[in-house]
């Protein structure tokens, strides 16, 4: 018992703090609930991931401005065989605005990837062209 005495004089005249609690990481509740929140941010990550890899998507191989009012697109489109696909295809000038704007149907078939050249009316020179959008048809 004196020790008790002692340690508690020597806290009361050195202002000795009683031992701290243990760190987060080292208790198994807050450990847990880390654990499981870094697998819940994991899974939806491939979510993403994997929803956004599904669907039509293309590529574009080649553009050419033909004159101030006309410009064209090679497309490669991938989508799965026997899905129609309507992309969006828009030329732009050199300052980046939108000159030109057109849909492009593609119907169901076999082939997995399909080519198309695409021209794109502009109401002025366009610099580039480029595919904003595809999804799957509707109907």
């Amino acid at each position: 018992m004196p020790s008790d005495t002692t340690d508690d004089l020597l806290a009361a005249r050195y202002g000795r703090r009683p031992r701290a609690a243990r760190p987060w990481y080292r208790r198994p509740l807050p450990l847990a609930a880390a654990v499981l929140g870094a697998l819940l941010v994991l899974a939806y990550g491939v979510w993403v991931a994997v929803a956004q890899s599904q669907g039509p998507s293309s590529t574009v191989i080649a553009h050419r401005v033909l004159d101030d009012r006309t410009a064209e697109v090679r497309v490669a489109i991938a989508r799965e065989p026997g899905t129609a696909v309507t992309c969006a295809v828009h030329a732009l000038d050199a300052s980046s605005a939108e000159v030109g704007l057109v849909r492009v149907d593609v119907p169901a078939g076999e082939q997995r990837e399909v080519q198309r050249t695409v021209r794109v009316r502009t109401t002025s020179r366009a610099v580039t062209v480029q595919v904003v959008s595809c999804a799957q048809a509707a109907g």
